[in-house]
């Protein structure tokens, strides 16, 4: 009786070692996740601005009625604006996006430019106006922030995954982004136009683009050029976004 007392006894001790131990590791796992995953920015929309809760904001900018097709530079005006400048849509369209109107070549074709490259056609009306991509973005955005005698850079980060598109918007990055109107799924039209090197190029008729500035429970909450603020559903929004290739662009400091 005596050695099984003695083997009780003993065995407390050794017990309560592993739990305090257990507790540690587990106090110590909670302060690394703390640590390694910073708190989401406590972001508020007022009105039309949003605010990114790190002393900047994001101010819903409408393409209509000066630039009915220039979704793009509206976007990159307001991207800007979340990192600090100021700059209206219009400035930005005819100062510092490569922009390329349509002309016809010797066989009475009608030829354009790649969208890759510059702006297609003439943002400033309704029906001559198409789209660009994000190499002419970022080019417009980083000669204005160079004029500015900035240190911010615009780049390219396309194909980006679900998970570093959430790290972004966890560090309140906004982000603009390609997706479609109404997010059906993407759409060419019948017709085009003749690129320089004699191929044909047809075009999205549904292309759109807007910034993405935080996501929740209720989807991912975007500055809709057209739309004004909106929460679109984030399945939806993935589908779609991932159907136009993932086409994104930032402000990198």
């Amino acid at each position: 009786m005596r050695r099984e007392r003695r083997k009780h006894r003993t065995c407390l001790p050794t017990i309560c070692v592993g739990v305090s131990v257990l507790l540690f590791l587990l106090s110590l796992g909670l302060l690394l996740h703390r640590c390694t995953h910073p708190p989401r920015p406590k972001w508020e929309l007022h009105g039309q601005t949003l605010s990114l809760g790190t002393g900047q904001a994001v101010t819903l900018q409408r393409q209509e009625p000066q630039l009915p097709n220039g979704c793009e530079v509206t976007s990159l005006a307001m991207l800007l604006e979340g990192a600090g400048y100021c700059v209206d849509k219009e400035e930005l369209y005819w100062e510092y996006l490569p922009r390329q109107n349509f002309s016809y070549d010797s066989q009475g074709r009608e030829t354009g430019s790649n969208p890759e490259q510059v702006y297609v056609g003439d943002a400033s009306t309704e029906t001559a106006g198409w789209y660009c991509f994000e190499a002419p973005l970022v080019e417009a955005g980083n000669r204005y922030l160079q004029q500015q005698g900035s240190d911010l850079e615009l780049q390219v980060v396309s194909g980006l995954s679900q998970e570093t598109l959430n790290e972004y918007l966890d560090q309140a990055t906004p982000l603009v982004v390609w997706v479609t109107l109404d997010y059906d799924q993407p759409a060419r039209c019948d017709g085009g136009w003749y690129l320089a090197d004699g191929s044909f190029y047809s075009p999205y008729r549904n292309l759109h683009c807007v910034v993405v500035a935080g996501y929740g429970e209720e989807g991912y909450l975007t500055a809709d050029p057209l739309h004004g603020w909106r929460w679109v559903e984030e399945t939806t929004f993935w589908t779609v976004f991932d159907a136009m290739e993932r086409r994104a662009v930032v402000v990198e400091t």
